[in-house]
């Protein structure tokens, strides 16, 4: 293990995991912005967080998929020899590596993981419907099915969206994340299916209506920084992450019902709850229990959520005064794609959304931190290169 810092001096010290998504990038900005001593646990020297200006330092630590042990002995080294007051697992993986080993930092570090059991219904999707249920909103209605099994043509209807048991599953000694996918028949189905552990996974019809997260901090029965935001294009097209998304006024008592979920869950931490609003009800379809690729969004419209979070292990103050709705929010690499496949299908006032709109933040780009964005230009050169040799 190797560190390095920058030089720069701020209290208290955090040491957070992820900075190889985008994700991980925006909580680690967002903790350098709110003022505290942020330090990035990374793989590579060419993460996205060890290009930040805002990693005051970095510690390198093993992959948390194939050596979670490992991994967190790293951090722990890490949080003793630094002096780290906390410790932030930013990604699915790091939370399921971090669960139920919390007892190997010392105990002046504050882990920002949950209770293990609260983890496992976390990334549990059945478990999801009946959170939703028992918290006042709708789950769409789920089948069980099997690639080698009978597929009951009354209980599926197309398009529908098949999804894993869990997104992150062990196969071969390694933890893999498994995607959502939009199937359109049955042959679809199968094959999609087949690509899951065991052949198994879970059917949904596909609701059409509009997107909505709802996003915060829970903590130990409370709900802090909610705020929400309508997904106006995903990527992959019409099953996929949110790409371009704009901050919205928070639905009366939807604020309400969120806590109500996070506080029967027995959840800590940062979350991205996904809805789907659709004949007037409201339909659980995903909870992101961790940083999340929009996250950004939230911190430009005034809900620093790392920064409440961080600050709630640290027993220190914490003030919400609401946030700003017309917010925007673009993803460089997933978006280009998401208007081109508009546009193919006829919708073409999707083409203003080629020019740049104010009030619009990145996930990536940031003039204030430019060297991560930049990554987009190498990625491009590469792709070129790969083409070329074809």
């Amino acid at each position: 293990m190797a560190a390095e810092s920058n030089g720069r001096r701020a209290l208290p010290r955090v040491l957070v995991t992820g900075g190889e998504h985008p994700a991980g990038l925006a909580a680690l900005r967002a903790l350098d912005r709110a003022g505290f001593e942020t330090w990035a646990a990374v793989q590579s020297r060419d993460s996205l967080a060890a290009r930040s200006r805002a990693a005051a330092g970095l510690i390198e630590v093993p992959d948390a998929r194939t050596q979670p042990d490992a991994w967190v002995e790293a951090l722990a080294r890490a949080a003793e020899s630094h002096g780290f007051a906390a410790v932030l697992p930013g990604t699915e993986p790091a939370l399921l590596a971090m669960a139920g080993r919390e007892g190997a930092f010392p105990d002046s570090v504050a882990v920002g993981s949950s209770p293990e059991s609260s983890l496992r219904r976390a990334t549990d999707k059945i478990a999801l419907g009946l959170l939703a249920l028992r918290s006042g909103m709708n789950a769409p209605p789920t089948h069980v099915v099997s690639a080698d099994g009978e597929i009951d043509a009354e209980d599926v209807t197309y398009p529908a969206m098949v999804k894993p048991l869990r997104s992150e599953l062990f196969t071969d000694g390694r933890l893999r994340r498994y995607e959502a996918k939009r199937v359109e028949s049955e042959p679809e189905l199968v094959g999609a299916l087949q690509d899951y552990p065991d052949g198994t996974g879970l059917v949904q019809p596909y609701l059409d209506g509009r997107l909505i997260s709802v996003n915060g901090v829970a903590f130990r029965g409370k709900l802090y920084g909610a705020n929400q935001h309508v997904v106006h294009r995903v990527w992959p097209d019409r099953c996929g992450q949110a790409v371009f998304a704009e901050t919205i006024p928070m639905t009366p008592g939807r604020d309400q019902r969120v806590a109500d979920f996070m506080t029967d869950l027995g959840w800590n931490g940062v979350f991205n709850l996904q809805l789907i609003e659709h004949d007037g009800g409201e339909y659980v379809i995903d909870l992101n229990p961790r940083f999340y690729v929009s996250l950004t969004l939230a911190v430009a419209a005034g809900m620093n959520l790392p920064a409440i979070w961080t600050s709630l292990l640290l027993d220190m103050p914490v003030a919400t005064n609401g946030y700003r709705p017309g917010m925007r929010f673009r993803q460089e690499k997933g978006d280009p794609r998401a208007i081109l496949c508009e546009l193919r299908r006829g919708e073409y006032a999707a083409a203003r959304d080629l020019l740049p709109r104010a009030n619009t933040v990145h996930a990536l780009f940031s003039i204030r931190d430019p060297r991560p964005g930049l990554s987009i230009v190498g990625d491009v050169v590469s792709a070129l290169r790969r083409a070329a040799t074809r």
